[in-house]
């Protein structure tokens, strides 16, 4: 089938890799031959600033920006910073969220609330009903390589059958831009994360 226009949105802070993803992302695109545009917004990234990367592929695709609420999905690194963003998502957004929420210090010295996981997710139900938390960060400490998230998260993605970018193409595009060395432990978590992918979307058929 033919893909006009497919808009993906991931989101996270500084350091958990978010343009690496969208870059893992962006090459596999091209590799299945699709017209690609992206885009990327961040502020203090190394710092645990939030960072949001934007994805268009298809036949039909022309800029690289995307309108509020046209994102077919979201995935989210950090789990706040779905919110942040909900303006990107529709009824129909799948947004999947990584359930480790990491509170950034001007929270603390300010003594200010700051949303808890329930209240992410009761929130975004107001937006869409295709809320879907993962854990992540757990499951990339369990390989022992807490870097490996996003390629767990790309593979939980993958494996939910949301994303019409082919196995083959995003596998040959970690290889080519992930350092060697750490190739294996992510082709592990990569893994890892379609296998949850898969879970995740049975639980609800």
């Amino acid at each position: 089938m033919e893909i006009r226009n497919f808009n993906l949105l991931i989101v996270g802070v500084g350091g958990q890799g978010v343009i690496s993803a969208i870059q893992i992302l962006t090459k596999a695109a091209l590799f299945d031959n699709y017209k690609v545009r992206t885009a990327e917004t961040h502020g203090m990234a190394q710092r645990g600033g939030s960072v949001a990367s934007f994805l268009r592929f298809g036949s039909g695709i022309e800029g690289p920006l995307i309108a509020k609420g046209n994102c077919q999905v979201v995935l989210a690194f950090e789990a706040s910073e779905a919110v942040r963003y909900f303006n990107y998502a529709d009824s129909n957004t799948f947004i999947f969220i990584n359930n480790k929420i990491i509170v950034p210090p001007t929270v603390h010295s300010m003594d200010m609330e700051y949303p808890n996981i329930e209240n992410i997710q009761k929130f975004l139900h107001q937006i869409s009903s295709n809320i879907f938390l993962v854990n992540g960060h757990e499951e990339a400490l369990k390989l022992g390589n807490p870097r490996t998230l996003n390629v767990l998260m790309l593979g939980v993605l993958l494996g939910s059958g949301k994303l019409p970018i082919s196995r083959e193409a995003i596998e040959k595009s970690m290889m080519v831009l992930i350092p060697k060395k750490y190739q294996k432990i992510n082709e592990i978590a990569f893994k890892k994360g379609i296998e949850k992918g898969k879970f995740i979307i049975s639980e609800i058929k």
